[in-house]
């Protein structure tokens, strides 16, 4: 069985995000595209946060619907 946490650069490409844009929404406290970041397991620096891999699948999850409800919206917008 694998490791049940990751770090930061794990989580930015487990859920294809830029490292940066995962680093500057957690420095901001915020979100990425409306969905909020999930609760780190320690409030370490950065280097050494760990995330639960499955809140960070969850989190991964939620923000592709975000994205996908985002696109979906921009195409339907002016109807033919």
């Amino acid at each position: 069985m694998g490791r049940h946490h990751l770090t930061a650069p794990e989580f930015a490409r487990y859920a294809g995000i830029n490292e940066s844009e995962l680093i500057r929404a957690i420095c901001n406290r915020g979100a990425i595209d409306g969905v909020s970041l999930p609760e780190a397991l320690n409030h370490a620096p950065l280097s050494v946060r760990l995330w639960l891999r499955e809140d960070v699948m969850l989190f991964t999850h939620a923000l592709s619907r975000a994205r996908a409800g985002r696109k979906y919206a921009k195409q339907n917008k002016y109807p033919h």
